[in-house]
Formats: C-alpha cells, structure tokens, sequence
C-alpha cells in the first residue's frame, strides 16, 4: 500500500513539475513575443533567457537571442552565441555572418579577416570578398588585397553595383562599387609611396563615379 502511495505521490510530483515547466516556458513566450511588439528588446532578451534555461538544446531560442543582440548592436554576445550554434550547425551561414560582423566591430581584424575568408568559401559572395579585400587593406596585406580587388573589378556582377562610403566629414556617400574598388586600389598605391600609380587609380575612379569626394580629395593631398 505504502509503494503505491508513493508511486502516486511520485507520479503527481513528475507531472506538477512538467506543468510547471510547460507553463512557465509559454508564460515566457508570451512575454518575449508582447516585447517584441512593444520594440522592448531587454525584455526580449530576458525572456529568452529564460526560455533557454528551460530547453537549452533549442538553437531557435538561441539564433532568436542572437539577432536580438545583433539588432541592439552587442557585438560580443552577438559572437559568442553564434560560436555557440556553429558548433551545433557549421554550415549555418547567417550565424557565421554574424560572427564575421561581431568581430570586425570588436576591432578584431585579423579573427574577423580569417572569419569572412570562411563565410566567402561557402558562399562566393561579391560583398564579402569586398570585405576581405578592405580588411586586407587595413591589416597591411597589400598584395593579397590587390588580388581580390583586381577580381572584384573584373567581375561582371559588379557592374553598375553601389556601395556606401564614409566621407571626411563623416558623413556617407554612395558610388558604384568599381569607383570604389581602384580608390582602393590608389590607396594602397599611396601607402607604398607609388603616387604616380596612385594619381592613376584614383583618376579611374573619379571617370566611374565623378563625384566621388574621396577620390577628390586624395587626387587634391599628392
């Protein structure tokens, strides 16, 4: 009689708490999804929290606290989780675009240089080689971001394609990209002290894109 009782008493135990659970997950999904229509993303992301405590195999819940972060521009959790799902999914690209974008935000050029050459292997993206190419040309490797620019103009998609640029004045200039990729191309020129070479791109980029200030003003500093 007495293991009977305790069955029950253990069975009623095992299902109170799986009611607990259940009910406190959808309580959280509730919250996280009024949140999200309110535009409140620290309770957003508590909730997911939450939720990821309840089933922390869950990589919805996980991409979810991702792209939160990402939205509210918190680069090192935006990083970290998205380590966390490519070690579950590597061929999740969109995590490991947002691994390549949190780094680069870090300042860490040379982790988020190797990270976009990954990303541009499994997807021949036009954007993300630009990327690379710039990120070679700030981390010095001057050749290998001559390479990449050399492709990039040769590429026929890139015809007529617009990228922004920063300006001095910090404001934002859009011109098409091959206006932007010999600009490059002449500051890279410039930093080798080969200013006829420079003059040159810079020259070919100001033919692609006549406004382009940059190119101006770098032709008007030789």
């Amino acid at each position: 009689m007495k293991k009977i009782i305790f069955f029950v008493l253990l069975s009623s135990l095992v299902m109170f708490n799986s009611y607990s659970q259940i009910s406190e997950f959808d309580l959280q999904n509730s919250i996280y999804k009024k949140a999200k229509s309110y535009n409140d993303p620290s309770v957003a992301i508590n909730s997911l929290y939450k939720m990821i405590a309840i089933q922390p195999e869950n990589v919805l819940l996980k991409d979810s606290l991702m792209r939160e972060y990402l939205t509210i521009s918190q680069w090192a959790p935006s990083y970290m989780i998205s380590r966390e799902i490519l070690a579950l999914q590597p061929n999740n690209l969109f995590a490991l675009e947002v691994s390549c974008i949190s780094l680069q935000n870090l300042g860490l050029k040379q982790q988020a240089l190797n990270e976009y050459e990954s990303l541009y292997l499994k997807s021949d993206r036009i954007d993300v080689l630009y990327t690379i190419s710039f990120l070679q040309f700030e981390l010095k490797n001057f050749t290998e971001s001559l390479t990449n620019l050399d492709i990039l103009i040769n590429n026929s998609e890139t015809e007529g394609m617009s990228v922004s640029v920063s300006k001095s004045d910090n404001s934002v200039q859009e011109v098409l990209i091959r206006a932007q990729l010999n600009y490059l191309k002449g500051l890279i020129y410039l930093e080798q002290s080969k200013n006829e070479d420079a003059k040159k791109y810079f020259n070919i980029a100001l033919t692609i894109s006549p406004d382009f200030q940059n190119a101006i003003d770098r032709l008007k500093s030789i």
